[in-house]
This record gives structure tokens, C-alpha cells and sequence, in this order.
């Protein structure tokens, strides 16, 4: 077994400029309602970081449910983070795959070793996300998102 298992793929992630209008083009497409755009909490709620520090952002978030997999799209706010990073450098675009893990210790770990630290982090009810430095490896960034409920 590999140190992420692809069968637990959980989520496309995208970086856009327009959230309200990149969600209302991906609903037309999908024939659906525009879901509920919210904000990424506070960082004294989300303990967010990105390259080790802590930051501020409170970029807004909109995801579409497809299955297994729920599309994310991600609008920066411009404070520091892994998404207003790739935005000035790329513009719109996937910035990760996500994937659920029982412990993400072991894949930290693994990252780590391998190169790839940790480039942003943060929490949610029931779980946590990180994101690794692994675009140059992988073409994309990876993320693991740790569920509190597995």
C-alpha cells in the first residue's frame, strides 16, 4: 500500500480570479443551483499557515458536490496563502488533488522527506488540511485532508 491510498481521492481543487462567476458557469454546466460561497475561518479558528507562518486570509470558497470527488474553487483575498501564491504566478487553474488519510503524520513524513514540506495548513470542524510542495513532482499540489470521523 502507497503512503495515500488514490481510492480516497476526495477533491479537484481551482484557484479563480471571479468566484461568483466561475461558479455560476460550473452550475450551468452541471445543472445545478450556484452552491453557497463562504469564507475560510479566521485563522484563531482555522490556526491557518502557509510556509510555517501564520496568515490571515480569508479567501472565499465555493464547492460542488460530484460524488466521491467535490470540485473546489478557491478565490483569494490577497493576504498570504498557497492560493494567492499560485494565483499571481498561474492565474486560474487546478492548484491540488486532495485525498483523505486516517494519519496524516505518516504522510508528512513521507512529504518531507521526499522534498515536498508542507506549504499551507489549516483546520476545519472535524478535520484538518495540508497542502505539500509537490508541483514540480506531481505536477499539482497535494493535499491530504485528516478526518476527525474515520
Amino acid at each position: 500500500m502507497g503512503i495515500v491510498d488514490g481510492k480516497t481521492i476526495c477533491q479537484v481543487a481551482l484557484v479563480v480570479r471571479n468566484i461568483e462567476k466561475t461558479a455560476k458557469a460550473y452550475a450551468e454546466l452541471f445543472g445545478v443551483d450556484v452552491p453557497n460561497i463562504f469564507e475560510v475561518p479566521p485563522e484563531s479558528e482555522a490556526h491557518t499557515k502557509f510556509r510555517g507562518m501564520p496568515t490571515n486570509t480569508r479567501a472565499k470558497l465555493a464547492v460542488f458536490d460530484l460524488g466521491q470527488v467535490v470540485l473546489e474553487l478557491t478565490e483569494p483575498d490577497g493576504e498570504p496563502s498557497s492560493w494567492q501564491d499560485f494565483l499571481d504566478r498561474n492565474g486560474d487553474g487546478i492548484h491540488h488533488i486532495a485525498f483523505m488519510a486516517r494519519d496524516r503524520e505518516p504522510v508528512v513524513r513521507y512529504f518531507e522527506e521526499n522534498g515536498m514540506p508542507v506549504r499551507h495548513y489549516g483546520e476545519y470542524t472535524g478535520g484538518n488540511y495540508t497542502v505539500f510542495d509537490s508541483k514540480e513532482t506531481f505536477g499539482t499540489y497535494i493535499q491530504v485532508k485528516e478526518d476527525k470521523n474515520l
